[in-house]
């Protein structure tokens, strides 16, 4: 990502389809709130690597991905010494849902240079109500290891190296 995508991403959180699982339906995005959120990520300045997704060299989504704090490891259950990076990732225009896509885009990011060789899981948390991403994140070879976030969204982790998460490990959810 860089900071001409500003207006990009703007239009995309000002979609509702998107914003129904990616912020607030209610609030969309403007410029103003896009450029203070992601200039820091862009810079450098946080640990947050945006990066938008592109499909023929037309921009069709966004990710990122970052490594999780210490209290967010501890919230979701991973020991200090396992390296957790969490993803988040949308699709923005809603002509390109349900065709694959996602599964494409997170299966090239995982096995591209992005993630480092010590990575030992990676997270992400749909809301427990977005069956598409749930499919998609599950194609992947994610498994859902509990409900976090006061029951809204579920844990999903996929094991890179090292041991997943014991709730993953027994099959629980």
């Amino acid at each position: 990502m860089t900071h001409n995508d500003y207006e990009i991403i703007a239009q995309w959180l000002s979609e509702h389809e998107v914003l129904k699982f990616y912020g607030d339906v209610n609030f969309p995005f403007t410029l103003e709130q896009v450029q203070r959120k992601y200039e820091p990520r862009i810079n450098g300045d946080v640990s947050v690597h945006p990066f938008i997704v592109e499909l023929d060299k037309t921009p069709i989504g966004f990710l990122q991905c970052y490594k999780l704090t210490e209290e967010t490891k501890e919230t979701f259950g991973y020991p200090d010494n396992q390296n957790v990076y969490g993803i988040d990732q949308f699709i923005g225009d809603p002509q390109y849902f349900n065709k694959g896509i996602g599964t494409v885009m997170i299966t090239k990011f995982l096995n591209g240079p992005y993630l480092k060789s010590e990575v030992d899981v990676v997270t992400l948390d749909p809301d427990i109500s977005n069956k598409r991403a749930i499919r998609c994140y599950e194609k992947c070879g994610f498994v859902k290891v509990k409900k976090v976030n006061e029951g809204a969204s579920w844990l999903m982790a996929l094991k890179t190296r090292g041991v997943v998460h014991e709730a993953a490990k027994s099959g629980n959810e």
